[in-house]
């Protein structure tokens, strides 16, 4: 496991569950919120396998400095093994909630961030509950970036 992934393991504001690492403090502001409002926009980051970990390492504390809940992927084995089904492309996801100015704050941030940066796109993200594979929306220019809109997150 590279120097990243072990480093968020021992981070005490990053927990592991569901195969997953959880922002801690996002996550207590998002059952808050998920309480009056259960879905919104989610974001998936999808990032190539070879350069995943650096995209982590600049793409985490930017979510953090927003105050955004995210997770993710818990190393690059497990998002190699992901991108071989339904769940590919789903490197790092974000809630960002019900509000679109959170959203757009969120996008507005992150997809000139990763255009500079010229980070690959990793594969597009599949609307998991769809009966037929369908790809999430992109947003944006860096290719990085693929969203939708969840009456509820615990669909």
């Amino acid at each position: 496991m590279s120097a990243l992934f072990k480093a968020i393991e021992n981070r005490d504001d990053y927990v592991f569950m569901s195969g997953f690492h959880h922002w801690v403090p996002g996550a207590v502001a998002y059952e808050r919120m998920k309480a009056l409002f259960p879905g919104g926009y989610k974001l998936h980051l999808s990032a190539d396998q070879m350069e995943a970990e650096r995209v982590a390492e600049a793409v985490l504390p930017l979510l953090r400095d927003l105050n955004v809940y995210h997770k993710i992927i818990p190393g690059p084995e497990r998002y190699a093994q992901m991108n071989t089904g339904r769940q590919r492309g789903k490197f790092i996801t974000i809630y960002s909630g019900p509000a679109l100015e959170t959203f757009t704050r969120v996008v507005n941030m992150l997809d000139p961030f990763l255009s500079q940066r010229r980070f690959l796109p990793g594969p597009r993200p599949l609307v998991r509950l769809a009966a037929e594979p369908t790809e999430e929306t992109r947003i944006g220019r860096s290719g990085m970036l693929t969203y939708l809109t969840l009456r509820d997150f615990s669909e």
